[in-house]
This record gives C-alpha cells, structure tokens and sequence, in this order.
C-alpha cells in the first residue's frame, strides 16, 4: 500500500488515504515518484469537476522520478532511470501519490543537466502549449510542428502571448522563439522582463495596463494589427480585451472554455484541450518526448523557477489555495510525495 491525496468522488474534498500500488502494464513502467509539480488546473478539478470521471480519483499532472519496475515489451528503461512526462486523468497514472504509472511513449529520461523538482515542471504545460500551437482546429492554431522539422518555420510571424509570466506563458514564448516568430510580444508583470526575454520575448508589456488600451503600443511595434494571440490565461476579461485586439483573419488560442465567439466569420478561436492520450495529440506528443532531452540540453526547453514545499502530499491543499488565489507568478510550486 502506498499514501495517496484522493478525491472520494466528484466535487468531494481532498483526503489523504492508502491505496494499492499499481502494477507496470505492456508499454508501461511504475515510477518511485520524487517531485510532482502543481497546476491550476487540481484546484479547478476539485472545484468545478470535469476531466476526471474514475473515483476515488488521484490527481496531479506531472511525475518526475525513478522507474521501479518495467512492464512487458519495455526496452527504453531499466529499473533505477530517472524519468518525467506527463500524467493522465486515471487513478493509477496520475502524481499526487508514491508510486504511479507512466506510460513509456509520452515519457523520456529526465537530462543529467536539471533535477526531479525541475523536471517536473515541464510536461503538462508543454503538452497544454504544443498542442495549441501545433495541432489543427479545434484546439489549435495549426503551426508546423518544432518536432521534427518545424524549426523556424514561422519565421515573421508576429505572436502576442498574454500572460507570459505564467508556466504556460513561459512555455508559449519559448515555442514561439524555436519556430521562429518575430516579435514575441507578452504582457507580464515587469519584474519578470529580464527572465522573460531570456526566454525569447522581444517586447514585454505591463500586465497591469488595461489589454484594450495596448492597441496603440502593438501597432508601434509591429505596424499593424496582431494576427496571432495565445491567451495563457484565458479568463473573461483577457480572452475579451485579445478578442478585441485580434486583427481581422487572425486566431486566439485559449486554455479555458470560450466566453468570446466562436463562430466570428473574421477571428478563428479555439481552445488547447486534451491530455497525451487524446486521439488528436498523442503522436505529436510521443515525437516531442523522444526529443525532449536534447530540446532542453540545447536550451531551448528551459524549466520554470521552482518552489519546493516541504510536506509532501500533506501540503497539497494549502499550496493549491495558493494557485487559486493568484499568489503564485514567474515559478512553480512542486512537492516531494515520499517526504512525510
């Protein structure tokens, strides 16, 4: 048996409970897991309950850690392989326990260069972020794909990433840098301005301005209206002020469910939804993971800042509130889910 942070059924509050560790299928290895990372959107699964539809559900989106034993047909890993990649929606493959599992095709070998705790930053926001760069309506914008030609391939193409000083905002600008967009615009709180040009954007604009007033600032920049806008943040009022700046013909990307049109004959929207297993992203996905090693040794994947919160998965709860109450910005909160 191992300590798990479960959810009874939908809606219900987190408890902390024993469950049974789960066994290595074909394709599959279990992970001794050393740091999960946390995301907005377990708060949002407690509170609204969508996704998950397995109860007692697990939550926890992303696992960094060390295989402890491999399933049948499994050649890429032996047992002791540091590894991360991104969680599913099911009770036995998600992070917030001791033991998960993890499936071999979305998952890579974690580079000597980082650690567990920044590992585990990386998967569910990269997997949010190159779907909705790279795959076709309705969730994406329907670039080439960076893996495994799709270098520079955008080159000139102006992108406004709303919310840049966010994981998945960090994660949209270093995309946006490898495909070769120009300018990468962002709106940020100006204390993350020199992380996030290191990163690669070229112009960052306070997010505190009102975004419908920036008009005049993008055309300065850019001489004309912005075609292509990637709303990292996706509430009502920054999906309306991107809606409203988009120029006529161009796409907004969103993370959350539109409250703008959809059906504009002049504005394409759509929104990033799904997780590695979906149908429409799974392969993408396996392609990236087989390059993700030398995508982040060259630098051009970089793992956000980190916050490790000591607790374990005792201190979930508290550190997801403080997701929730917007107390988190330019870093990730991870924990250890074997600390007690």
């Amino acid at each position: 048996m191992q300590n798990a942070l479960v959810i009874k059924e939908k809606l219900a509050e987190f408890t902390l409970e024993k469950r049974p560790i789960p066994k290595a299928g074909a394709g599959e290895v279990l992970v001794k897991n050393r740091a999960a990372s946390l995301n907005p959107v377990d708060w949002k699964v407690q509170k609204y309950g969508f996704l998950y539809t397995e109860f007692p559900a697990v939550l926890g989106c992303d696992v960094a850690g060390d295989v402890a034993a491999v399933g049948e047909g499994v050649t890429k890993y032996s047992v002791g392989d540091r590894i991360f990649g991104p969680c599913l929606p099911h009770p036995d493959y998600s992070a917030y326990q001791e033991y998960c599992k993890v499936k071999v095709a979305w998952s890579a070998k974690i580079p000597d260069s980082i650690t567990y705790e920044q590992a585990s930053t990386i998967p569910a926001v990269l997997v949010a972020t190159y779907q909705g760069l790279y795959s076709g309506a309705p969730y994406g914008m329907g670039f080439t794909p960076l893996v495994p030609d799709g270098r520079n391939k955008e080159t000139g193409k102006a992108i406004l990433v709303i919310g840049g000083g966010s994981s998945v905002g960090q994660s949209v600008i270093q995309l946006a840098k490898a495909s070769g967009f120009s300018p990468i615009i962002t709106t940020a709180s100006l204390k993350h301005t020199e992380k996030l040009k290191e990163l690669g954007a070229t112009h960052i604009i306070d997010r505190y301005i009102p975004l419908p007033t920036i008009r005049p600032k993008l055309n300065e920049i850019l001489g004309s209206g912005i075609k292509y806008i990637f709303d990292a943040i996706s509430d009502s009022d920054t999906q309306q002020g991107a809606f409203e700046l988009l120029a006529p013909g161009g796409h907004l990307e969103l993370v959350l469910p539109p409250s703008v049109p959809v059906d504009s004959a002049e504005k394409r929207v759509t929104m990033t939804y799904g997780t590695a297993e979906s149908p429409h992203n799974s392969a993408a996905i396996e392609a990236l993971f087989n390059r993700i090693g030398s995508l982040i040794e060259e630098g051009i994947l970089k793992p956000c800042k980190v916050e490790v919160v000591p607790g374990g998965l005792g201190a979930i709860v508290k550190s997801l509130k403080r997701l929730e109450n917007n107390e988190v910005s330019g870093f990730k909160l991870v924990i250890r889910p074997d600390e007690k």
